[in-house]
């Protein structure tokens, strides 16, 4: 068993160059132990070969580490890190909701998001209360056209007579 080709199981391509490394899907992170170092900006695409398969990988950050490796499972004394983002998978998934951020919100009725709904209850009594102190003389009529709908009687029930008393004249 060649302890040397687990420890470092994966190809990539840099800058044209093909380097043994391993990649740490979990950390965004590309190791290539090398001599003589790589030439690779933050910026670049690397490519990682898998089989047949080829993941291109954008470089985030760099950082070479001289005797890094410590020639564990290699026999190259230094160490690259790359942090990477996949961009054959970026390709593949599903753009992210915008975030927004907003300070002091302050009200009775609020909503905020997108495709959302916004449900508030208000009481039969609350608007017959409110429209009695609006003074309007025309909400009056109507609401008290509406009370007196045997519909809507029927549905609100004993409760209508008051409603309408509390109308006014």
């Amino acid at each position: 068993m060649d302890f040397d080709a687990m420890a470092y199981p994966d190809t990539f391509e840099i800058g044209g160059v093909s380097y043994k490394g391993q990649r740490d899907r979990k950390k965004s992170e590309v190791l290539v132990p090398y001599t003589t170092p790589p030439t690779v900006d933050i910026g670049d695409t690397i490519v990682q070969r898998t089989g047949p398969s080829s993941i291109h990988l954008k470089v985030i950050d760099v950082n070479y580490l001289e005797g890094g490796s410590l020639g564990v499972g290699t026999k190259h004394p230094h160490m690259l890190t790359l942090h990477v983002e996949n961009l054959t998978a970026a390709r593949h998934q599903s753009p992210a909701a915008p975030t927004i951020q907003i300070g002091t919100v302050s009200g009775q009725q609020v909503q905020v998001g997108n495709q959302n709904s916004m449900a508030f209850h208000i009481s039969l009594a609350e608007v017959v209360r409110q429209v009695a102190e609006s003074g309007d003389p025309k909400a009056k009529t109507l609401l008290r056209e509406v009370l007196e709908n045997n519909t809507v009687a029927a549905v609100v029930g004993a409760g209508v007579s008051a409603l309408i008393g509390a109308l006014g004249a």
